[in-house]
């Protein structure tokens, strides 16, 4: 006796532009390799966050460089700007990987593991180097580390992920 199949038979995929609008969303699935439109506004706003927190830095940093012609305050408030500053980038993106899809988070959770990784062995192994003779580079050499790093793991996991590394031409 043949029993007939319990699943029901696979729907044809849905257009493009369709896809993503029931849940408001509007745009197409995280494992295309796109963001979806609330994934994207997140990520907007998270880049918004991280520029002021950089321009603040830069204002700070020059602050401090010709603080005696400054008013006594002015260096501090900058400098408590960037620390608010960034605390609100990070809330921003805490935001975003809270409000992204499986796979996005996926890749943000890898590109964040090379980051500390990279930054870990760089802060590990360069003071080490230093002693044997290369130049002193200081604390913000790690953190560089960190950043290119978990960037440069974020693109390579959305290029793996969105299919456009494959000979044939997406998935």
């Amino acid at each position: 006796m043949i029993l007939p199949p319990t699943n029901p038979p696979l729907s044809p995929p849905e257009p493009l532009e369709t896809a993503g609008e029931a849940d408001g969303a509007g745009a197409e699935p995280g494992c295309a390799g796109r963001y979806t439109a609330r994934d994207a506004g997140n990520q907007r706003r998270l880049i918004a966050w991280m520029l002021a927190t950089a321009l603040a830095y830069l204002g700070a940093t020059a602050a401090l460089r010709w603080r005696q012609l400054m008013p006594g305050a002015f260096p501090w408030v900058l400098t408590g700007l960037v620390g608010l500053l960034g605390v609100q980038a990070t809330r921003s993106y805490l935001h975003f990987l809270r409000e992204a899809d499986e796979l996005l988070r996926r890749i943000e959770t890898e590109a964040l593991a090379l980051g500390f990784g990279v930054g870990a062995v760089v802060g590990l192994l360069y003071p080490l180097l230093e002693k044997l003779g290369a130049p002193a580079l200081g604390g913000h050499a790690t953190l560089l580390a960190m950043m290119l790093s978990w960037a440069l793991g974020s693109w390579l996991g959305m290029r793996r992920y969105s299919g456009s590394n494959s000979g044939s031409g997406g998935k």
